[in-house]
């Protein structure tokens, strides 16, 4: 590998920047010239060369027989570099965000991290709407991108926007969930990285299943257990006073894993909405669950309404996630959260909070940097015990040596059941369907939930929108 190579450069940089930074410190050693030349795919001689040039510049000296010792930078001229992380709000997992952030900067003085929130005005999908407001030097450097960021950029240029992750080195990336890399990547080239997830999981109010003397629901749970409990919960002391056992969610994020475990399929052949074969049982529990036996208000178009019904205490179950969990902290009852019943198949479903790097982004060694930290062992661990979101990183995410505290003080239960959805779990932007198809199913579905249209009518006029014109070219 000659000097000049991209490996070169890379490890050269990786090594200044952790000792500038001060991850290494006076007296450290580097790794030896065996492990180096392994992890960057150098050979010995330009090993070698490295660490000469290294030494070249006063930041090591070798020493025979024991290796490469870091000597004192404090002669090094600290040239700061500012990287500006773009983060969206609402976030229920900001606060640790912002608590990652700072003990960033405190631990790296050559690198510090500025965080800008910005709202759905300011999307990515568009990103040149933020050269449009009065942001000045405030440009992206990195990116957090929710599942609805990726649809929209998976529909745009997404190459135009992130910067392809091409020789991301993370000693841990083996150990992220597989499940989670598939919806950050497009042409198969990656442009983020999962830093958290959350299937869609089934919370529910214990103190409304103790009054009625129910047991607690658990993963083995049919739709069957399901609409049983969901009965048995609702009460209704006049048209104007209820309680609920169910708060169903009209929102993509949620309501698909009913269509998916009845055999459903959104893309068949990169084709969207093909012939509707399975998946309209799903869809039709639904309007039982409203119409028939009347557990569930209709929320319409309101899909956070649902989590709100249940902070109040109104129902008794709701379709949710570990993210808004942060929100039940200050519920006055204890809850707990299971599996999502089953139907004829056990699916699950889930979305993931991920960061990429701008297109805009001058130091991307740097942000790249940044990417690897947030997604280090230490960090996934902290994220565990401050927030309510699972880690990306399997074995942080399992392992009973790293307790849930957040979690646990939120006086929520079953933090571990998320395991039981891992067997057969996608992530929503997996289902193949771009932004503005989901945003047209959305739309028409509204006829569904009205009851003005048949999802089978619904699905007839989707096909002829989306896969007849492609079928005639």
């Amino acid at each position: 590998m000659r000097a000049g190579s991209k490996k070169y450069a890379k490890f050269l940089n990786e090594i200044k920047l952790r000792i500038i930074s001060g991850e290494l410190k006076e007296g450290d050693f580097i790794p030896s010239e065996n492990k180096i030349s392994q992890h960057y795919g150098l050979s010995r001689p330009t090993v070698r060369k490295a660490i000469a040039e290294l030494a070249m510049e006063g930041l090591i000296q070798t020493i025979p027989g024991k290796g490469s010792v870091i000597l004192k930078t404090l002669h090094l001229e600290l040239n700061v570099i500012l990287l500006n992380l773009f983060w969206y709000l609402p976030s229920n997992e900001f606060p640790v965000i912002q608590m990652i952030v700072e003990r960033f900067n405190k631990e790296h003085r050559h690198i510090q991290i500025r965080l800008i929130t910005f709202t759905h005005s300011i999307t990515p999908s568009i990103y040149a709407s933020y050269r449009n407001i009065n942001l000045h030097e405030q440009t992206p450097d990195l990116i957090s991108l929710t599942n609805r960021f990726l649809h929209e950029l998976n529909s745009e240029q997404m190459e135009s926007i992130l910067t392809p992750l091409t020789d991301l080195d993370m000693g841990t990336k083996e150990e992220v969930y597989r499940f989670l890399w598939k919806s950050n990547m497009k042409n198969e080239a990656l442009f983020a990285v999962p830093i958290t997830f959350s299937p869609v999981m089934l919370v529910f109010n214990k103190e409304i299943f103790d009054r009625a003397g129910l047991d607690y629901p658990n993963n083995c749970w049919t739709w069957s257990d399901f609409l049983d409990a969901a009965s048995k919960l609702t009460e209704r002391e006049s048209e104007s006073n209820a309680q609920y056992g169910f708060a169903f969610s009209p929102s993509f994020y949620r309501w698909p894993l009913f269509f998916l475990q009845e055999g459903g399929c959104f893309v068949q052949d990169d084709l969207a909405f093909p012939p509707l074969k399975e998946g309209n049982a799903g869809i039709q529990f639904i309007l039982d669950l409203i119409y028939k036996h009347k557990v569930t208000p209709f929320l319409f178009r309101n899909s956070a309404l649902s989590e709100q019904l249940f902070q109040r205490g109104k129902v008794g179950m709701i379709m949710s996630t570990y993210y808004f969990s942060e929100s039940f902290m200050k519920n006055s009852f204890e809850w707990g959260i299971c599996k999502f019943p089953g139907g004829t198949l056990d699916k699950s479903l889930a979305i993931s909070t991920n960061v990429g790097i701008s297109r805009e982004c001058r130091h991307v060694d740097e942000a790249r940097y940044f990417l690897e930290y947030l997604i280090s062992e230490p960090i996934q661990a902290f994220i565990k015990a401050n927030s309510t979101t699972i880690p990306a990183l399997q074995q942080i995410a399992e392992s009973t040596e790293f307790p849930p505290d957040a979690f646990s003080a939120s006086s929520g239960s079953g933090y571990y059941s998320f395991m039981d959805t891992l067997h057969d779990v996608q992530v929503v932007n997996d289902l193949g369907l771009t932004y503005k198809q989901v945003a047209d199913l959305s739309h028409a579905l509204e006829m569904v939930w009205c009851r003005t249209d048949s999802f089978d009518q619904v699905w007839e006029h989707l096909n002829k929108i989306w896969i007849q014109p492609q079928l005639r070219r």
